[in-house]
């Protein structure tokens, strides 16, 4: 990417202050902003220490685009794309921005960026928790544990073990796990499925932060949870094995059904917080199959 070329593009001229990052700059009044959208959310991450956030500002039909963050200072930021603008410059030729919020509790910065100042990462690796239903015996306890992991992530209960946790697990009254958990996460209880399905597992999540049920969701739309650094809560087989059905009295379920925390991704492969067997890298081959039986997923936002 040339980058002199860009700035001569952008026919902006200003200085900034190192120690905040915040600049001052005023661009040609030439230039006008050719059409506008929304998109659909999505996260990339910065691609480049070049570059710098705008603010988009109008007058008569002409536009200036105002400095306000050099991207060096945001390296390794995740940010959510929302709005998309074509702007034709003062050459003729139009320039692609995206509208951007940087992810985190504790990050303001936000306005227009080239789009090709940023890419969609190859690698991603949140690195959340890893919480053992082993260590308390909580044999059917994947999906609490699983969830706990994400919440820990989001620091969110940080001083909450799992126990504590699964004392407030919504049950199911008539073991159906589309209504809360069915049996007990402690013992096996034969001829129930014990678990507890999406929607009730993303209802109770949402009484502690944003968690949502995003079943059905691609892999690619996974990916794309994690570029915003949220974590997922998947529906998977134990060891990813070939499923093995069974039929209830509320419908179909997978006997050799597992849940677990995907927080992150790489070229062939995915990386998941287990709550039975640690934190490990898995085929995307594997994952993929494991995953597509059924498509549940809950995001921690």
């Amino acid at each position: 990417m040339k980058f002199k070329t860009m700035a001569l593009s952008l026919a902006i001229a200003g200085a900034w202050s190192l120690g905040t990052g915040a600049l001052s700059a005023q661009a040609s009044t030439t230039q006008h902003i050719v059409s506008q959208k929304k998109v659909a959310k999505f996260g990339k991450v910065t691609g480049n220490s070049a570059g710098s956030l705008y603010a988009f500002q109008t007058s008569e039909g002409a536009l200036t685009l105002r400095a306000t963050h050099q991207l060096r200072n945001f390296k390794h930021t995740a940010w959510e794309i929302s709005k998309s603008a074509l702007v034709q410059k003062a050459n003729g030729k139009t320039y692609r921005y995206y509208y951007v919020k940087a992810l985190g509790a504790k990050q303001t910065a936000k306005g227009w960026v080239w789009h090709r100042y940023l890419k969609t990462p190859k690698t991603v690796k949140l690195g959340a928790p890893y919480i053992s239903q082993q260590a308390v015996k909580a044999w059917m306890g994947c999906e609490s544990a699983s969830l706990l992991e994400g919440l820990h992530y989001k620091g969110v209960l940080k001083s909450t073990g799992l126990v504590a946790f699964m004392k407030h697990l919504p049950r199911s009254k008539n073991n159906n796990p589309n209504n809360g958990f069915a049996g007990s996460p402690y013992k096996v209880t034969p001829g129930v499925f014990q678990s507890i399905f999406p929607k009730p597992l993303a209802k109770w999540g949402n009484t502690y932060t944003p968690v949502k049920n995003i079943s059905g969701a691609k892999l690619s739309q996974l990916r794309a949870q994690l570029r915003r650094h949220n974590p997922v809560v998947v529906y998977v087989t134990l060891h990813f094995a070939k499923a093995q059905y069974g039929h209830y009295f509320w419908g179909t379920g997978i006997n050799n059904s597992h849940v677990m925390l995907l927080d992150g991704y790489r070229k062939g492969g995915y990386h998941v917080a287990d709550p039975n067997h640690g934190k490990y890298w898995v085929s995307a081959k594997k994952f993929a199959r494991s995953y597509n039986y059924k498509h549940f997923a809950v995001a921690v936002e």
